[in-house]
């Protein structure tokens, strides 16, 4: 049995599900490497760490700076990646 993206293509009048190619495998790969060593990553990083921010300096736990940083780095990636295609 092959992997399929879980998309329907219609050929010759018929319903078949579409394959997925190597490189779509790759990068379920590659992705999920990812997401275990960030993980990984964060969690062994939990210690409180001084965040200076424009008028003042906090305590905080390094795991929320690396998320709070993550999630800003992927909404900005979002934000480019929208005013390209416009």
């Amino acid at each position: 049995m092959s992997p399929t993206s879980g998309r329907v293509v219609i050929e010759n009048g018929d319903l078949k599900p579409e394959k997925r190619d190597g490189r779509d495998t790759a990068r379920l790969v590659v992705a999920l490497v990812l997401l275990v060593l960030s993980v990984a990553f964060v969690v062994d990083n939990t210690r409180q760490v001084t965040v200076g921010f424009v008028f003042t300096d906090h305590r905080i736990r390094l795991i929320y700076v690396l998320i709070a940083t993550a999630a800003i780095g992927a909404l900005l990636d979002r934000l480019w990646l929208r005013h390209r295609r416009h």
